[in-house]
């Protein structure tokens, strides 16, 4: 990739799956689709990651913080890569002097800009560092970019399917693409119409959609999709079910290794996507948070069950309550957020 490179529209989330045959050492990912940022720096950081780099995060507030970092070598040796995050007007000042830092970075850092679009920006470091610019779809394109973002991982959806899709779980990036990833596990071949509207107008894709945002810690998102599961006469002791096996798959997958997640999944005797999910989400929670889910769930268990002193909680209340905790930020968020 090199420098300058500005990709936009439908095709930009199948990037991910390709390597990366030179790499700068001052990335700029500038986008309005948060979704589409974070696969962006999930195949930078993968980059930086094999190289030996530790991770650390820094906001766009603390200009100090984030200049003090990059010329910080780490102290253990084998490279830092520095993940800055916000808003691009926090560094517009500081243009310059990132732009003179990626001209001659030092030995074992790199670092990468997430933020929203700035002309300035872009001028001043296109030149020096790799430029990453991302649109989100228009509404009328977003099956496009579904076709295209399975495309870029090895699958074919036909475009009424795609269509499908998004009409049953809607127009989020994020919801579509943790849809379209259980279709794949769930099928083989082109995926038609039929296929979906057989996976997809059940209970089924929406506890899973709401499994997979809670492990994300969006608060909000899981919140919704719990409402949305109730709300279709969902019974909140089978939601608590599938929390409770979604956590111990979460709590397996950390000693797992490089275990195959059916395997895993077959001795924990829970469906695959409860170990996929954990594979790509667990360590939004470290162990500590992890035992604490555990206790918030036999908590919740218990007040459904009408509590020790026979208290007769709303359902929905307890059942909201649960997921707020839950996917509250916690330790292991906030040190992202750093």
């Amino acid at each position: 990739m090199g420098a300058g490179v500005s990709r936009s529209g439908p095709s930009g989330p199948s990037r991910p799956r390709r390597s990366m045959p030179s790499v700068k050492a001052l990335t700029l990912i500038a986008a309005g689709n948060e979704y589409l940022a974070s696969l962006e720096l999930e195949r930078v950081r993968a980059h930086w990651e094999k190289k030996g780099y530790t991770i650390e995060e820094v906001d766009t507030e603390d200009v100090q913080g984030l200049l003090y970092a990059l010329d910080t070598p780490a102290l253990f040796g084998g490279g830092r890569f520095v993940v800055v995050r916000g808003a691009a007007a926090d560094l517009e000042d500081s243009a310059e002097r990132l732009a003179a830092w990626a001209e001659s970075p030092p030995e074992g850092i790199a670092a990468v800009l997430v933020v929203d679009r700035s002309a300035k920006l872009r001028k001043v470091l296109g030149a020096r560092a790799d430029v990453i610019e991302l649109d989100a779809p228009k509404p009328w394109e977003t099956a496009d970019w579904l076709v295209k973002f399975l495309k870029g991982r090895g699958r074919v959806i036909k475009k009424d399917a795609a269509e499908a899709l998004i009409e049953a779980v809607g127009t989020d990036l994020r919801d579509i693409a943790t849809s379209a990833e259980q279709l794949t596990m769930a099928t083989t071949g082109t995926i038609g119409v039929d296929t979906v509207n057989k996976l997809f107008r059940g209970m089924e894709s929406a506890l899973y959609t709401f499994l997979d945002v809670l492990l994300q810690r969006d608060r909000a998102a899981a919140l919704r999709h719990l409402g949305a599961l109730m709300r279709a006469g969902e019974h909140p002791l089978v939601i608590m079910q599938a929390l409770s096996k979604q956590f111990r798959a979460v709590a397996a997958a950390r000693d797992a290794g490089r275990t195959p997640a059916a395997a895993l999944a077959k001795e924990l005797g829970v469906a695959t996507g409860y170990v996929n999910r954990s594979y790509r989400h667990g360590r939004n929670f470290d162990a500590g948070e992890i035992r604490r889910a555990f206790r918030l769930l036999a908590d919740a268990d218990l007040a459904l069950k009408g509590g020790l002193l026979g208290e007769d909680n709303p359902p929905e209340l307890v059942m909201e309550l649960l997921v707020s905790e839950i996917a509250g930020e916690g330790r292991m968020a906030a040190a992202r957020r750093r």
